[in-house]
Formats: structure tokens, sequence, C-alpha cells
């Protein structure tokens, strides 16, 4: 009898063995930071991102930064919000100052927040949707032309193991008369984690 409970009890503890790491394995996170941990914030930063108007007009940066924080990261889905910085002029020698326009006027971006980053992961393949806003100011040379604030929704999805690209709609939500009505944006970025090192898309 004795022996016939001590083979249970070992039986017991195998299955209990391997249930506790199929449970932590359901339950870790969808992006991890350099030390293999969950990412808590991640930094995207973007080259090539680029907002075009109804018109055709063109806004471009030479980086955008988004800074966002991710309190949900979870094994097949990520959630958080953040804020965001654009600057330099594409033509120009340095990744700070104004941005441009394909019609030749400066643009200073003065605000960008992520109101809700989504990404789930279906099938090997992770996806989302952003919402965004960002404000800025137009001019020509000095002088202030316009005031702008757009609010946005992208679909988002990985296209490597630490690369996002994302593709949405604008539609003004504030600013002057002469602002655009709507428009388009479009960019690719790549994820950096909280410590500096490369954030990775599992």
């Amino acid at each position: 009898m004795f022996k016939k409970l001590t083979l249970m009890a070992l039986s017991v503890a195998a299955l209990v063995a391997f249930a506790v790491p199929a449970a932590a394995q359901a339950e870790g996170p969808l992006i991890t930071n350099s030390s293999g941990e969950a990412a808590e914030t991640v930094e995207a930063t973007s080259s090539n991102t680029i907002s075009t108007t109804s018109s055709g007009v063109k806004l471009e940066c030479t980086t955008v930064n988004l800074h966002l924080e991710l309190p949900e990261n979870a094994n097949t889905t990520a959630k958080g919000s953040g804020t965001g910085t654009a600057v330099g002029n594409p033509g120009g020698p340095t990744h700070v100052g104004t941005c441009r326009t394909s019609s030749g006027l400066g643009v200073d971006i003065t605000a960008v927040n992520v109101s809700e980053i989504h990404l789930t992961k279906h099938s090997g393949v992770t996806t989302g949707t952003a919402k965004f806003s960002y404000t800025y100011d137009l001019y020509a040379g000095s002088m202030l032309v316009a005031e702008c604030t757009f609010g946005g929704s992208a679909t988002v999805k990985a296209t490597g193991t630490s690369s996002l690209n994302i593709s949405g709609t604008l539609t003004k939500t504030g600013g002057s008369a002469s602002c655009p009505t709507e428009g388009t944006i479009a960019g690719d970025f790549a994820l950096d984690d909280e410590f500096g090192g490369v954030a990775h898309i599992d």
C-alpha cells in the first residue's frame, strides 16, 4: 500500500512539473526586452513615416519616435499608449529641428499622442491597430501660416522580430480653416526596449 501511495505521489509530482511550465508559457509576453522579460516600455523609431493630405501634399520628418507604455503584455496580446516626437528635415543634415512639406512650408510638430495601440498574435502573425493624434504648426519662413490637429487610426503589422509597419487614415480634428481635412499616413518602425536594447516580438 505504501509503495502504491509513493508511486501515486511521484506521478502527481511529475504532472505538476509538466503543467507549471505549460501555464507559464501561456502567460508569457508578446513583446520581450533584451533581457528576455516582458517589455514594460518600447521605443518605436521611424525614418520613413510620411503623412499625405487628400490634395497630395506630403509631410515628412527625419525621425519619428514613439514612447509606448505597455501595461498589458501577455502571450498573444500587448496593449498600451504613449507619446512621441517628430523632428528633422529629410533634406537637411541633422535629426533635429522642423520637418518639411512637399509644398515647401516648414512644419513644427508640437504634440504626438498614441491613445491606444493593441497588438494580437494569431496563427503566428502579429497584427493590430493604433489610435493617435498629432498637432503641428505650418510656417512660411518665420511666419506662422496655420496650426493643425489630426486624429488617426492605423493598422499595424509586425514585419520582423523587432519591426512594425503602420498604414492608416487621418482626419482633421482641430485647427485653422486652411488645414487639410483628411489624409493618409504610413511608415516603418524599429523597436527598442526600455534599456536601449532591441525589443523582440514573439
